[in-house]
């Protein structure tokens, strides 16, 4: 009998969400007063295909497999002391009060099942032995009106029906509160259990004699958990390369830039080819204020109610071979990051903000421009959300004219759609402060994130913008050679994506401030120096000393 079968069975005691039935599970009456509590291992047993077995043998031969598969299993719980909770058809349900012995009990199960000498019953089929399949779970359960009421039990026969015969499977819970680890077992990822929620990290029990090689269980996996693209991103492969060049040697790659540049987006879709290169997946979660609360319900784990959610992530991800993808990430999570780099030797993190967190080791990658062709489709898709059909042709001009700059890109779409790209391009040209700063959001991210840059930085910022054509390390020196710390601050502003690099063949690479960002600062003007005006064109909480900008 199928173990979801005899689950039906029984009364109900407990409701399960969604589809998944209601039941009870009432001992025998041997079993009554000595059910455990607290921490219980509860384990479920049936032979696999057990409807047709017993078409093809017919009543009686089934009936003395059945009886000799009941006695090698009852041995062997008499033996470990596991509790027979219920027996209906083939299927076992048995509790035990500890976990070890829970799984040296299935695999003795198993092995006697190979071993015994099962009758031939005269069918020309040779002896007839079933195939047992196992589900193993440990969780906190207490006895409830001679049961138990727990979804711990439904849990561990959704495990046991994703078993193949032969198989043992055990929850993660299982393997922990059993200590078994190496050779013992087999890790097998995380899948979604019907009518259950959140996910289930399985394991596989595995011993000298049994079989090892099985199919995947037929469940449904759950490799991650980034969040399902409303359309299809554009494809920036230079930047997945980038990005895979950088995991080749690092464990921490930080891609940053301005709000509105595409770093979720970009994130979130070369996460998503990596997921199979990973053995545990990808995990996505955005930080906030508690980022180890973040990860555990990245990972399908219960909140922690003692305030040691980051511990309880760091334990769970301690072996475990992920890509953890954190967006939105700051520098106060710099102290958490570092030390789930740290404890976690198998974990690689992929993290996205406006400013790298600047820890050791970490490879930093400021998300540039980019190529107009993909600017173009990136504006054309923008235009598709606001409901105007302008291809990447249409939008290829206007593109190239703001330089791919993607926050540009954003504040023209609404202009773009609702009138034409040539309209947008005759505006821009006309007055493309106007343009690009209608309703005020590109000049609140450039706000934004030069609030977040230090002085020195914020003057350099200025003297590049008075450059179009940019500057040279030496220029920048040269520019900057009365102030302390001239080249941290180009690093400050290219790690914020304030500054592009360019990089001519065969000549030093440039560093330029982006044309549109250039407009916002100091107008359509080529000024050969910055006028006295500049600072208030920049955003009102970015505070300047401006006898120093004149001097300069």
């Amino acid at each position: 009998m199928d173990t979801t079968t005899a689950l039906h069975a029984t009364n109900t005691a407990y409701s399960l969400p969604g589809n998944c039935d209601s039941t009870a599970h009432r001992p025998t009456a041997a079993a009554t007063d000595v059910l455990p509590a607290g921490e219980v291992t509860f384990m479920f047993t049936d032979i696999e295909g057990s409807t047709r077995l017993a078409s093809g043998l017919g009543a009686e031969p089934y009936r003395v497999v059945l009886h000799r598969h009941r006695a090698l299993i009852r041995e062997v719980l008499r033996v470990h002391r596991g509790t027979e909770i219920e027996t209906e058809g083939d299927s076992f349900f048995v509790a035990f009060d500890d976990a070890a012995r829970a799984a040296r009990a299935a695999v003795e199960i198993q092995t006697a099942l190979r071993r015994a000498d099962w009758p031939d019953l005269g069918l020309g089929k040779g002896p007839i032995r079933p195939r047992v399949r196992m589900g193993l779970h440990t969780g906190e359960a207490w006895p409830s009106a001679g049961g138990y009421a727990t979804p711990e039990v439904h849990r561990t026969a959704r495990i046991c029906s994703a078993a193949h015969g032969d198989q043992i499977l055990a929850s993660a819970q299982l393997a922990a509160a059993a200590g078994l680890g190496g050779r013992s077992l087999e890790r097998l990822g995380f899948f979604e259990l019907r009518g259950l929620p959140g996910t289930t990290e399985l394991v596989q029990l595995r011993a000298p004699g049994l079989p090892s090689e099985f199919p995947p269980p037929p469940i449904r996996p759950h490799r991650h958990n980034l969040p399902a693209d409303l359309k299809a991103p554009v494809d920036r492969p230079e930047e997945y390369r980038e990005l895979d060049r950088a995991f080749a040697t690092h464990r921490l790659v930080t891609v940053t830039g301005l709000d509105g540049c595409g770093k979720t987006t970009l994130v979130r879709a070369w996460a998503r080819r990596r997921v199979p290169l990973h053995a545990d997946g990808v995990r996505y979660c955005r930080p906030g204020q508690d980022l180890g609360a973040a990860l555990l319900q990245a990972v399908g784990r219960p909140v922690d109610a003692f305030g040691r959610a980051l511990e309880t992530a760091i334990d769970h991800l301690r072996h475990r071979e992920a890509l953890i993808v954190l967006d939105d990430v700051e520098r106060a999570h710099g102290p958490a990051v570092e030390r789930l780099l740290r404890e976690c030797p198998e974990v690689t993190i992929l993290a996205a903000g406006v400013r790298p967190l600047e820890l050791p080791g970490e490879a930093k990658r400021a998300l540039q421009p980019p190529p107009i062709d993909v600017a173009a489709a990136m504006l054309a898709g923008f235009c598709e959300d606001r409901g105007a059909a302008w291809t990447a042709a249409d939008c290829r001009g206007l593109a190239a004219s703001v330089e791919g700059f993607v926050p540009a890109l954003r504040a023209l779409a609404d202009v773009t759609a609702f009138g034409s790209p040539k309209t947008a391009l005759r505006r821009l040209r006309d007055d493309p402060v106007a343009v690009l700063d209608a309703g005020g959001r590109f000049r609140a991210a450039i706000d934004e994130a030069v609030a977040m840059i230090s002085g020195p930085a914020r003057a350099v910022l200025l003297e590049l913008a008075a450059r179009g054509d940019g500057a040279t390390v030496d220029e920048v020196l040269d520019l900057c050679r009365q102030r302390d710390g001239s080249l941290e601050a180009l690093v400050e502003l290219v790690d914020v994506a304030l500054v592009v690099i360019e990089r001519p063949a065969m000549e030093q690479a440039l560093y330029r401030v982006p044309t549109p960002l250039r407009w916002l600062l100091c107008g359509r003007g080529e000024p050969a120096q910055v006028p006295p005006s500049l600072a208030r064109r920049i955003a009102n909480v970015v505070k300047l000393d401006l006898d120093l900008v004149r001097a300069r």
